[in-house]
């Protein structure tokens, strides 16, 4: 197995891989200091347990991680390193922190995105749009759902882990977070979504698109929408992304 290991910050990476630092930047205590200079989209070596690895920084929303997966995945294959899975992990609001409270690590069995189809003025509808984003050679065409890959699928390319330390999310990926409390009620009445994200979809598309098994955790930073003090907490989530790899039999 090559996983390519990927976070659409530095600080979400560096929590995820404690023990990594890119060429040239500082180590050690100072590396803290210089989280804010690594560059994305920039593909770096790694050695796992399971061998061979890649990690890189996809930048923030959608659109970013579309076009970070697609560079990445090049430069693997150029490298005669080609990617066989991917760990997408990062941060996520939870709807409900009575569900999924603050620090939980997730795994995302399907990914949502709600803003593809046509716009009757309140809302998107998929359905009713004439095009979807992908007719698969089998299957059903792609609109504004996509599941990721299986257990059995992952388990296949080497991903082998206990699914009960995960609360099993749904998530929703936007490229506008939701902050108001018309917002947040809208997407829950009409997608049923346990989390919210901004790049999980891209990412997840991109390996369908080619073939390439997908998992993708998130840990639980904050309330999706107006949240009081108790509600959120950024650097403890970011924190608890260290348990992510060990979790995973990658460490």
């Amino acid at each position: 197995m090559c996983l390519l290991l990927c976070a659409a910050t530095a600080r979400e990476l560096a929590g995820l891989i404690p023990f990594f630092t890119p060429p040239g930047y500082a180590d050690g205590p100072s590396r803290e200091a210089s989280l804010d200079a690594w560059p994305e989209m920039e593909v770096w070596p790694l050695r796992l347990k399971t061998g061979q690895a890649w990690c890189c920084i996809l930048g923030v929303g959608p659109i970013n991680a579309s076009l970070a997966m697609g560079q990445a995945l090049t430069h693997c294959a150029r490298d005669n390193a080609p990617v066989t899975a991917v760990c997408v992990a990062g941060l996520a609001g939870a709807f409900d922190l009575g569900s999924f409270p603050l620090y939980s690590s997730c795994l995302v069995y399907e990914e949502i995105w709600p803003e593809y189809g046509l716009h009757d003025g309140q809302s998107v509808t998929a359905g009713a749009f004439r095009f979807p984003l992908w007719r698969p050679a089998q299957g059903e065409a792609v609109r504004d759902r996509l599941r990721l890959s299986s257990h059995d699928d992952l388990a296949a390319v080497g991903l082998r882990f206990a699914e009960k330390d995960f609360l099993p999310a749904r998530s929703l990926t936007v490229a506008g977070v939701s902050a108001s409390f018309a917002r947040t009620a809208d997407m829950r009445a009409r997608y049923c979504p346990d989390l919210e994200n901004m790049e999980g979809f891209a990412v997840a598309y991109a390996c369908a698109r080619q073939g390439i098994p997908c998992l993708e955790v998130r840990c639980v930073s904050n309330k999706v929408g107006p949240r009081s003090r108790e509600e959120k907490d950024f650097p403890g989530a970011l924190r608890a992304l260290c348990r992510v790899l060990p979790s995973l039999n990658l460490l």
